[in-house]
């Protein structure tokens, strides 16, 4: 601790010590910032003291004064201030200073002797000031100064003889941002080299552009010249943008411009006239004013303006070496004054959004859509603008995007294909570049592109004389120009006849390829084939050539004119025979080869009345050219010579052009025969040639004359021209019925609009079995099935409509064949499921006791039925997939117009599967037929019973008064409530149902991948066909499964809240169950009999509730008579509907004869449902219940039990046995509260009543006693004593002594 206070005290009188000195060396410098240091040197004679000040970066705004300063000092720092000049004899007495250092202040005035008196000084930094005036008397009394630093400041030139007073100079700096390297500082190169003064290397030129960066020590005196344009460094106009105002307003202008020297002026224009001070129209210009000798100023005020000031006001600033102007534009509006309005325009150039636009107003827009990142600009340039010009009436008028690149990928490159030179050397390999370039010309969309490539083919044509084999190149890139959409052609050749200028390019190949060594060329293309001979009139024998092309051996032979889809094999190429009529369009037999026109010129052609004169008197040039199309012949006007007569024709057949060079030939006297073969379907075909001088302008046309046409059959047009040319059958396809090829972008409008209807229907079904799946009568199984199905049958279909027809997506088109894969097979197996629940369900048998050693049927999971309607497909889908992807979509696949899968993966993966789970299906559904056949009495699935329903169920039939339980499951005829069945429809409406889904479902899948496979009409007739098997699917599966069930019904109308309360009083839905398994129906019991004209048998009497039994009212239960009670006991028995037997009721004093139970059946208004009590089962069957077609239980007639009775006898009979007169009435334990079960003992075969069927109703002995009930409830004894001690004399329903007691 103590040394560190000594140390710290040492500084501080170090500090001191210091400071004394400072102001022992300068007494009268009071300035905080400034220091003042002494420093003693020892010269030669005597010892001195030197003094240093520093003030720098201070707030000095002007010099220290010389007075405060000592004689002594030697070195004086004001740099980093905010002085502004310096002053005469600022530095006056400070005769030692020997360096000044002034730089980074504001100084812009050096007034003349500033540094007078600095005799010493040697050097001086007046860098980075604002210096713009120097003149030679700013540096008088400099003598010994020997390096000088002007750097930083805003002089542009230096004046002559500027530093003649820097005797001793030795070192320069002068580089400043606006130096402009020209004549006027030319001097100092030379006063430097003659003074010996070194120039630093920093000093560089700023200007002019030229000599930007050189270094100025360098340059040579004849590098500095005033000669080209005036360059300033500062030219500035404000304000410079275009400016809008109103009549009156005052408006001023400033023009700034760098000062050279004296000869330097500012003027100003408006529309090229000099413009003067004129007090009565406002105008005044100022003065011009000069700024620190380097920049001039002259300002222009236009007090009040009116509308003669509309148009451009132009600042020009000259000098003795040059002029340069900036102009702006004034806009005068009136009080109102019209808009063109905003517009957005699309063309080649790109996508300009032109804004609403001041009339009179010239509108600017940028080029570049997007951002500058992608696109680089020269140094310098500027952005290339498009303009719009809004004239005086507010609309849009000149307009120009010549600045702008095209905007289309292809044009650019074609129009740099277009500014390369050509010459013979590389000529070839330009049209080679050029030919694979437009292979792709399908996606050539701009005029531009046609308009290119017909001056680049005119180009080449000019060197095919030089070099081989150009022609081939010229013809493959006419034939990729017909590869162009008809619009641009069609464009291109009305703005600047491009299309004709390439035929012409074609046609003219031959007369320059011929030669004497070269007898014959031939030219073969995807759409233009040439052939050409070097023929000796005087042994011509006639000749005819075909066009044909090669096709693959399972091509469709019908010859289109789409050109894109067309591929390297199938060219077009000349087969020509010598002779006589030949080879033609009619009789061409080439394996694997389809002609597409034919040329036979006669012999007789050059015979001599046709005034044939050759012009070497020896050969001709016959040329033959076929154009698949007549894409390059597009009519672009309307004219009283053209052959359509004004009727819009379109050619339908390729073009055949014939002609022959170096003869003159007139009119023919046999005329050529020519074939052409359609490639659209069209009616009124006339026989037409190309003029291509016929419209104005030489864009040319189709003319008939000389042409007519001889015949016309499959396809085939044959026509006789007496000239030669280009020809071809002109149609009119307007009045005929266009079938476009499916499937093309879109499908047939009906597929989708089926298609539609058919998802409407399916998921209708779905929606509804999934919202009231607890109030639908059907199993588990058969709901799991039916929504499966519906599911993937909506997903087949769907995605067949929606992207079978994607191809050019691929890797769309892959997914839309995997899903249509997985999803027909998947639907496939859930049919095949469906069937063979159907026929296990029938073939089931039951067990003969519920307490027998015999095991129950296991409930087995549903995952099974997933694992195979969903994962064998799948599996299916994932080995083909993994095996090669491709084996989906249309990748590897020519020709391919849908999304599917290939041909012989399909045969193992799809095609095979679905024919094996088709065969399987079938076998199940035969199978069940022969059961339902064989056992008729099967014919609906109840719902599983508990055990202790099976066991309660059994006693009742032991008790009554049949014995052998076996005859009563033979011979008891039933009736049972709709509550108890699993599914609502029977079996026999089940197979027809599921059979007749596999066959819609088959059709129209069938239907519809014909549709899109096959070539015209075909594919509209199987859309069609699709459509129709579409909508009967979708509409069978919603009718079937939901408009045709009751219960589905009732589902329906419990969402309507207007029908709600009238179908909560129906029981035929499926009721709650309570903990005890048993029915709770709280329903309004119905009042009505259910026969009408009779007094029921079971009828209430009039009353407004059920009469309950005991354990009823105990829980609570409402129970009524189902609706479906019969109005007879037996009325669905053959003989009962049918025979004229009577109904026989016996009471104590009256009888009732002819009462026919047909009387009664007219006035029922729901059919009876009856079933066969078989309490040993745990699943039952219910026999002879009325169903309609459909497998509803309320319509049925060939589901009634005379039909299955009338298959097992050869008579009608009653189904009850006629030994017992009684009826029994069995009610199981734990049944539906709703459901009542009747039935008739068996009687012996010797009964003598065998053929009467009389149903006698015992008078009422005694009334159910209250003991009769057990412990759960249910009456105790047998049907048949509750049948004797409940019934009265009438055989109606009476109420024993007790309230809740129900007697018969």
């Amino acid at each position: 601790m103590p040394g560190l206070r000594c140390r710290c005290l040492c500084l501080m009188v170090a500090a001191l010590v210091g400071l004394s000195g400072a102001n022992r060396n300068c007494p009268d410098l009071v300035v905080d910032s400034c220091l003042c240091a002494a420093e003693r040197f020892k010269g030669p004679d005597r010892q001195t003291v030197r003094i240093k000040v520093v003030c720098s970066g201070g707030e000095l705004v002007e010099t220290l004064q010389p007075s405060l300063l000592p004689n002594r000092t030697v070195s004086l720092i004001l740099s980093n201030n905010k002085i502004l000049w310096l002053k005469n004899n600022s530095f006056i007495g400070l005769r030692s200073l020997e360096r000044l250092d002034l730089k980074n202040n504001l100084i812009s005035t050096i007034e003349p002797g500033a540094f007078y008196g600095l005799s010493e000084l040697k050097r001086l930094d007046l860098s980075n000031n604002r210096i713009g005036c120097l003149t030679p008397d700013i540096f008088v009394g400099l003598k010994n100064l020997h390096k000088l630093n002007l750097s930083g400041n805003i002089f542009s030139s230096l004046m002559n003889g500027l530093f003649s007073e820097l005797l001793a100079l030795k070192a320069l700096h002068f580089y400043t941002d606006s130096l402009i390297c020209d004549c006027n500082l030319r001097w100092v190169l030379h006063w430097a080299r003659n003074a010996s003064v070194r120039i630093s290397e920093e000093t560089v030129c700023a200007y002019p552009k030229s000599l930007q960066g050189a270094v100025f020590r360098n340059l040579k005196e004849n590098q500095l010249t005033c000669a080209g344009p005036l360059e300033l460094p500062l030219f500035e106009l404000i304000p410079s943008q275009r400016q809008v105002v109103f009549h009156g307003d005052r408006l001023p202008f400033q023009c700034t411009a760098t000062f050279l020297d004296n000869t330097t002026q500012v003027h100003w224009y408006h529309d090229g006239r000099l413009v003067e001070t004129d007090d009565e129209r406002g105008v005044f210009v100022e003065e011009s004013i000069i700024h620190d000798c380097c920049l001039i100023t002259r300002e222009l005020v236009l007090s009040s303006i009116d509308t003669d000031a509309t148009g451009m006001w132009e600042c020009m600033v000259n000098n003795s070496y040059g002029s340069i102007a900036k102009q702006v534009e004034i806009m005068v509006l009136e009080t109102a004054v019209p808009f063109c309005p905003a517009e957005r325009i699309i063309n080649n150039k790109g996508d300009f959004r032109w804004p609403k636009t001041v009339a009179g107003i010239i509108a600017y827009h940028s080029c570049l859509q997007y951002s500058l990142n992608s696109v680089s600009l020269p140094n310098g340039a500027e952005e290339p603008k498009a303009w719009r010009k809004c004239n005086r009436t507010g609309r849009w008028a000149e307009e120009s995007y010549s600045e702008c690149p095209y905007s289309q990928e292809a044009t650019q490159v074609l129009h740099g294909f277009s500014q390369m030179h050509l010459n013979a050397t590389n000529a070839l390999e330009f049209s080679h570049q050029l030919a694979a370039y437009t292979r792709g010309a399908a996606k050539f969309a701009d005029k531009m592109d046609v308009i290119y490539l017909a001056y680049m083919l005119e180009k080449l044509t000019a060197y095919v004389d030089e070099v081989q084999d150009l022609s081939d190149a010229i013809v493959e890139i006419a034939s990729n120009v017909m590869l162009v959409n008809d619009r641009a052609l069609w464009i291109a050749q009305k703005e600047n006849k491009a299309c004709t200028r390439i035929v012409q390019c074609v046609e003219r190949l031959a007369n320059q390829t011929l030669t004497s060594d070269t007898q014959a060329v031939a030219k073969v293309s995807l759409n233009i084939a040439l052939e050409a001979f070097v023929i000796k009139p005087s042994s011509f024998v006639g000749m005819t050539c075909t066009a044909f092309q090669k096709i693959p051996a399972n091509f469709d032979r019908s010859l289109t004119g789409d050109t894109g889809t067309r591929s390297q094999e199938q060219q077009l190429n000349f087969k020509c025979n010598a002779g006589s009529h030949s080879g033609s369009v009619v009789n061409f037999s080439t394996m694997n080869a389809v002609a597409v026109a034919s040329v036979y010129l006669p012999r007789s052609a050059f015979s001599p009345s046709s005034a044939l004169q050759s012009v070497d008197n020896s050969s001709c040039k016959l040329q033959f050219i076929a154009f698949r199309n007549g894409k390059l012949f597009p009519s672009t006007g309307n004219s009283s010579h053209l052959a359509d007569d004004g009727k819009y024709r379109t050619i339908g057949t390729p073009v055949i052009f014939v002609n022959i060079d170096g003869c003159s030939i007139a009119n023919l006297t046999s005329p050529l025969t020519i074939a052409l073969k359609h490639f659209k379907q069209g009616i009124n075909p006339i026989a037409v040639f190309w003029d291509f001088d016929l419209l104005d302008g030489g864009h040319g046309g189709w003319w008939g004359e000389g042409c007519n046409i001889i015949s016309s059959a499959d396809n085939i047009t044959t026509l006789h021209s007496t000239h030669f040319g280009n020809f071809a059958v002109l149609m009119d396809l307007k009045t005929v019925l266009t079938l476009p090829q499916y499937p093309g972008e879109f499908l047939h409008p009906v597929v989708y609009a089926c298609t539609a209807v058919m998802l409407l229907c399916l998921f209708a079904s779905i929606i509804t079995y999934i919202v009231h799946h607890s109030t639908i009568r059907i199993s588990r199984k058969g709901w799991h099935m039916l929504l499966n199905f519906c599911f993937h049958t909506a997903l087949t279909f769907a995605v067949f409509a929606g992207g079978i027809n994607r191809v050019k997506y691929p890797i769309v088109c892959q997914a839309v064949g995997i899903v249509l894969h997985y999803s027909t097979l998947s639907t496939m197996l859930w049919i095949g499921v469906t069937a063979r629940n159907i026929y296990k369900q029938v073939t089931k048998k039951p067990q003969t006791s519920p307490n027998s050693d015999q095991p129950s049927y296991p409930k087995q999971p549903l995952l099974r039925f997933y694992l195979i309607s969903g994962g064998v497909p799948f599996i299916i889908c994932g080995i083909t997939a993994a095996t090669n992807i491709n084996n989906y979509g249309i990748e590897g696949k020519a020709d391919t117009q849908y999304c599917w899968m290939a041909w012989e993966p399909s045969l193992g993966a799809f095609y095979g599967p679905v024919a094996f789970i088709f065969l399987v299906t079938c076998i199940y559904f035969l199978c069940t037929y022969v059961q339902l056949r064989r056992h008729p009495e099967r014919k609906y699935e109840l719902k599983e019973r508990t055990e202790d329903q099976q066991r309660l169920a059994s006693p009742e039939v032991g008790h009554s008064h049949v014995t052998d339980a076996a005859s009563v499951s033979q011979a008891t005829c039933s009736m049972i409530s709709s509550s108890l069945l699993e599914n609502e429809h029977s079996f026999k409406a089940q197979l027809r149902a599921a059979a007749f889904t596999l066959f819609l479902f088959t059709a129209t899948w069938t239907f519809g991948a014909l549709a899109i496979s096959q070539g015209h009409f075909l594919d509209m007739i199987f859309s069609c066909l699709y459509g129709a098997f579409c909508v009967t699917l979708g509409l069978f599966i919603l009718i079937h499964h939901c408009a045709k069930r009751d219960d589905v019904w009732h589902c329906w109308w419990s969402c309507c809240p207007s029908r709600r309360n009238t179908y909560s009083v129906q029981v035929n839905v499926r009721p709650k169950v309570n903990v005890n398994g048993e029915n709770q129906v709280h329903a309004p019991c119905l009042q009505e009999s259910p026969c009408p004209t009779k007094p029921a048998v079971f009828n209430h009497p009039a009353a407004s509730h059920c009469k309950l039994t005991n354990l009823q009212a105990v829980q609570n239960h409402v129970n009524c008579l189902s609706p479906v009670t019969p109005c007879c006991a037996k009325m669905h028995c053959d003989q009962l509907l049918e025979d004229d037997s009577h109904i026989h009721v016996h009471n104590e004093g009256t009888f009732r004869p002819n009462m026919h139970i047909h009387r009664c059946l007219k006035s029922r208004t729901k059919p009876r449902y009856f079933s066969r009590h078989r309490s040993a089962a745990d699943r039952e069957y219910a026999y002879h219940i009325p169903s309609s077609i459909d497998g509803s239980i309320h319509s049925s007639h060939t589901d009634s039990p005379h039909s299955t009775h009338d298959s097992q006898s050869g008579h009608r009979r009653p189904c009850c046995a006629k030994n017992d007169p009684y009826s029994t009435l069995s009610q199981p334990e734990s049944s539906d509260v709703s459901t009542v079960i009747y039935s008739c003992a068996k009687v012996p075969e010797s009964d003598p009543m065998h053929h009467a069927a009389h149903f006698e109703m015992h008078p009422r002995t005694q009334s159910l006693p209250f003991s009769t009930t057990s412990h759960n409830g249910i009456l105790k004894g047998t049907v048949h004593d509750a049948m004797i001690y409940g019934s009265d004399s009438t055989g109606n329903i009476k109420t024993g002594p007790w309230k809740n007691e129900t007697t018969v």
